[in-house]
């Protein structure tokens, strides 16, 4: 049997170093939101809304939900494998309390964006997404007088 050479070993060495940085390159480039678009068009499909808009709502959201937005690692990992489209799998292979805060996250801000955009309004999947910004009660025929 032929043994391995010495420059097979380096080479293999610095292969996996040269993917494991790129891999470390490509987590690290990912916003909070580009979190929030992987994540909601992963339930919504492709939507129409402008970076403004999203960012707008997506501060809005961690400024009310701080606690319920993964962490850094969890959020760059969340994004990248939505972005491969692996997503399901992924999260299948999560320990159970990033899973839990993971799928909170998720519920919250596909609420949220339902509750402060007008997705549910549109005439069509074309139209562009806004957000409203958030307000207590969102019923046009609610009555606040005290009788």
């Amino acid at each position: 049997m032929k043994g391995v050479s010495r420059r097979t070993v380096l080479a293999l060495a610095a292969g996996g170093l040269a993917s494991t940085g790129l891999a470390y390159a490509a987590v690290r480039s990912f916003s909070d939101l580009d979190v929030v678009r992987a994540t909601l068009e992963s339930y919504l499909g492709t939507i129409n809304v402008s970076d403004d808009h999203l960012r707008a709502f997506m501060l809005d959201f961690k400024t009310r939900n701080p606690w319920d937005f993964p962490t850094e690692k969890l959020a760059d990992a969340t994004a990248l494998f939505e972005r491969l489209q692996v997503g399901d799998i992924a999260r299948t292979l999560l320990p159970e309390d990033p899973a839990r805060r993971l799928e909170r996250f998720e519920r919250l801000l596909l609420a949220e964006f339902h509750l402060l955009t007008d997705y549910a309004w549109r005439s069509g999947p074309d139209d562009p997404v806004t957000y409203s910004g958030s307000q207590p009660c969102r019923n046009p025929f609610a009555n606040f007088e005290l009788a």
